[in-house]
């Protein structure tokens, strides 16, 4: 059990003998035609920089079955229909649990409101009519993968009775995603043992984020937070939490690369 960061918010997960991927956004120096063949590509969210116009090139290449929200399935079952059979398509909503092969992933509210300026962005560089929302955030086997979102209650109420050792959340605090301060709320309100931060590198040049990886580690010491923060480089393995891991008594969070 394992994760690698890929990436803006792309994550592929080693879980029960699955290759699973969670936004498959793919940008230099990721090769995704090098990486292991997934089962299972997951979607938070049908914006862009989130993966899904690369599923026909996926599903060609890995023959791998597709889960994202419903509205966003029904968009790509009409785009895809002639490219994509229909039962590689797995719908899920928010508060609904699915199996696949043995996994359960739960689908989690997200909250991502997009102003002005991100809707511009989403026209010059997007080229889509994927729907944006709603967005799932993802909770399988201890991890959860938040998708883009702010912080919102209803995440901790669906998470409540649920173990998470390590929570995969958006810090970079512009265009509608959370800041370093609304990722550590997250975190600690969910029990989160540690956080890989995600959403935080520039898209293009022109489109920088307003924090960085940095920002949340330096927060997290001010704060003698017991969450550990967990900055990856891109292709960077995380391994599974150890026993000596899980709620650290030192006052200081713990960097871990």
């Amino acid at each position: 059990m394992s994760l690698t960061y890929l990436g803006h918010s792309a994550v592929q997960f080693q879980v029960n003998d699955l290759t699973i991927y969670v936004d498959p956004y793919f940008k230099d120096p990721v090769d995704w035609t090098t990486l292991p063949k997934a089962d299972l590509v997951i979607l938070t969210h049908g914006h862009f920089d989130h993966g899904v116009l690369l599923s026909v090139q996926l599903y060609e290449a890995w023959k791998c079955s597709f889960l994202a929200p419903r509205t966003l399935i029904q968009w790509m079952q009409r785009k895809y229909k002639r490219k994509i059979p229909a039962d590689a398509f797995i719908p899920i909503a928010h508060g609904e649990t699915v199996q696949y092969k043995g996994l359960a992933i739960s689908a989690i509210p997200a909250h991502h409101p997009v102003n002005r300026m991100g809707k511009t962005i989403l026209r010059l560089f997007a080229r889509s009519s994927a729907p944006g929302k709603p967005v799932n955030g993802y909770y399988f086997n201890g991890y959860y993968h938040a998708g883009d979102t702010i912080y919102t209650a209803a995440i901790p109420e669906a998470l409540v009775n649920r173990e998470v050792h390590t929570a995969c959340l958006p810090i970079g605090g512009k265009y509608g995603v959370a800041s370093p301060a609304e990722a550590l709320k997250i975190a600690e309100q969910i029990g989160a043992t540690r956080i890989v931060p995600l959403h935080w590198q520039a898209l293009v040049e022109q489109v920088p984020f307003r924090y960085q990886s940095s920002d949340l580690v330096k927060l997290a010491k001010d704060n003698a937070t017991r969450v550990m923060i967990c900055p990856l480089a891109i292709g960077e393995l995380l391994e599974p939490v150890s026993v000596s891991e899980v709620a650290p008594t030192n006052s200081d969070a713990k960097l871990m690369r």
